[in-house]
């Protein structure tokens, strides 16, 4: 889970400005009692998809809502905001970065064969989907293909085609596009983040609010620079591919390594974005482009090349894979530095 995307069991999380549109669809489908056994929240992190089930979970517990939102005072607010609801099942991975396994999933078996606590709707979280093993996928596969009545499962990922299609069939997607540039800057904004940091923090964050607030953090920012610091150190050929990636096979902060690869790929649409269209932009990144040999449109092929490396990469680290992180590192830098030869 990211750190931009967790939540203190303290209130009811407030929705987001680019989640209303989703927000009032669902409730619709609440209101008319005609809402799916299972939801399946997709889209990128940092926009927020915990804090919108969140939120709907509240409603769904509440006993008496208002203005299409959880109240945030009545008993089962109160014991949903303490963690100790009777009808809700949180199933998460037991530590950071691990597996959610089979015998979690087992859980629901009790969970679902007993009535309510509170005579209401029972409500299953799962997140992150994607940490599901093939075992633990199965198992919950099959309370999703015989529903028990009055349950909803919540499930969310940053990664659908990680999961199984028969899962991904059986759940309605609620899908979460970044905003518009214009409403995530007011967003940072809002939050104190100054308009250039805010800018820059948007597009490696591919434009998700959240994150970007996460990446406008001091030592984030450090992190990063060191990064592209040794990425530009690989170009001119100053440090070998071996050295360098035994320096970042553990990020030294907080960066995730999934994470310090979406920024190299920013850095490189970046640099594709100012060849092709003849922009300025980060000066280091056009440090970059400009040792990168040949002109037009042949001097972008390779860097279409590193980029898909990149995201394939980062779709294995995202979706459970446990590569070698050494030699991934090792093959992706070799890529990397052959581009400024």
């Amino acid at each position: 889970m990211s750190v931009s995307e967790t939540l203190e069991q303290t209130s009811i999380p407030a929705l987001l400005p680019w989640q209303i549109q989703q927000w009032q669809r669902l409730g619709v489908q609440w209101r008319a009692g005609r809402c799916p056994h299972a939801l399946l929240l997709t889209g990128q992190v940092g926009l927020g998809k915990r804090r919108f089930a969140e939120a709907f979970a509240a409603l769904v517990l509440c006993e008496q809502p208002q203005n299409g939102q959880a109240c945030g005072s009545c008993r089962d607010c109160r014991l949903w905001q303490a963690g100790s609801h009777p009808d809700f099942l949180r199933l998460e991975p037991e530590k950071a970065g691990g597996g959610i396994k089979v015998e979690q999933v087992r859980q629901l078996g009790n969970f679902v064969a007993r009535t309510s606590g509170r005579g209401g709707t029972r409500l299953v979280w799962l997140a992150p989907a994607e940490a599901m093993n093939i075992n633990a996928a199965n198992a919950l596969l099959k309370n999703l293909e015989e529903p028990a009545p009055s349950v909803i499962f919540l499930l969310i990922t940053d990664s659908p085609s990680s999961l199984l299609p028969t899962i991904r069939s059986r759940c309605q997607s609620i899908v979460f596009p970044p905003p518009s540039e214009e409403m995530a800057l007011q967003w940072l904004e809002n939050a104190g983040v100054e308009d250039t940091v805010a800018r820059r923090s948007l597009a490696l964050s591919g434009g998700a609010p959240l994150m970007a607030a996460t990446l406008a953090g001091v030592e984030a920012r450090a992190e990063r620079e060191q990064f592209l610091q040794a990425l530009t150190a690989l170009a001119q050929g100053n440090v070998s591919a071996v050295t360098a990636a035994a320096r970042w096979e553990t990020p030294p902060g907080d960066t995730a390594l999934d994470q310090l690869l979406q920024f190299w790929q920013q850095w490189l649409a970046q640099m594709v974005q100012m060849r092709s269209c003849d922009l300025s932009g980060d000066a280091q990144v056009m440090a970059l482009l400009q040792r990168l040999p040949g002109t037009g449109e042949e001097s972008l092929r390779p860097l279409f090349g590193c980029y898909d490396h990149l995201a394939q990469a980062r779709r294995g680290l995202m979706g459970g894979a446990n590569p070698n992180r050494r030699l991934l590192l090792e093959e992706l830098m070799i890529r990397w530095a052959r581009l400024f030869i």
